[in-house]
C-alpha cells in the first residue's frame, strides 16, 4: 500500500518554526534493505515494493559498519518537525544531495490528503518524482540529481 503523503519541495529553512534536527545517516544495500544511523541508534529495515517499512531491527554498532561496507549509496540527511502542523515534517540533505528540502505531510486518510492544500511557503509538489524517496534518490547519480532538483526550484 503506498504512503499515504504528499511531498514537496522548498528552497530553504528560512523563517519556519521547527525543531531541532534529528541526523539520520542510511545506506542502501539494495531495493529492500537499508542500515541507517539516527542520531546514536543503529536500525536495520525491511522495506516493501512501495517502500514502507515492514521491519525495523536494532543492530550493533559493528553490524552497522559492516553492512554499511557493502551499501551502493550513501544518504545523510537532517530530520525537522514543523511545530505548527504536526503532520509536517522537513528534510535537509547534506553531502551528494546537498540543496534539497523536502517537505512531507502524512496523511491518516485518503479523503483527508485529497483535501490538503498546501501551505504558502511550499514549492511545487514533488510526490511523484526521483525526489520523494530516499530510496530512489539513492539511485541517481550527482548530475541526474542536480537536473532533477532544478526542474522544481525557482530559478
Amino acid at each position: 500500500m503506498r504512503k499515504l503523503t504528499k511531498r514537496y519541495i522548498i528552497d530553504s529553512l528560512d523563517n519556519l518554526n521547527l525543531s531541532k534536527p534529528i541526523r539520520y545517516e542510511r545506506y542502501y544495500i539494495n531495493d529492500k534493505l537499508r542500515v541507517q544511523r539516527k542520531d546514536n541508534k543503529y536500525q536495520k529495515e525491511i522495506l516493501d515494493n512501495y517502500n514502507n517499512v515492514i521491519e525495523k531491527i536494532n543492530i550493533s554498532k559493528v553490524e552497522f559498519l559492516e553492512l554499511k561496507e557493502s551499501s551502493y549509496s550513501e544518504i545523510i540527511r537532517d530530520s525537522y518537525l514543523f511545530l505548527e502542523d504536526s503532520r509536517v515534517s522537513i528534510k535537509k540533505y547534506l553531502g551528494k544531495y546537498e540543496g534539497l528540502y523536502r517537505v512531507e505531510v502524512t496523511f491518516n486518510s485518503l479523503e483527508e490528503k485529497n483535501e490538503y492544500r498546501k501551505e504558502s511557503w511550499m514549492g511545487q509538489e514533488i510526490t511523484d518524482s526521483s525526489l520523494a524517496f530516499d530510496k530512489d534518490l539513492s539511485k541517481l547519480s550527482v548530475d541526474e540529481f542536480k537536473r532533477e532538483l532544478r526542474k522544481y526550484l525557482k530559478q
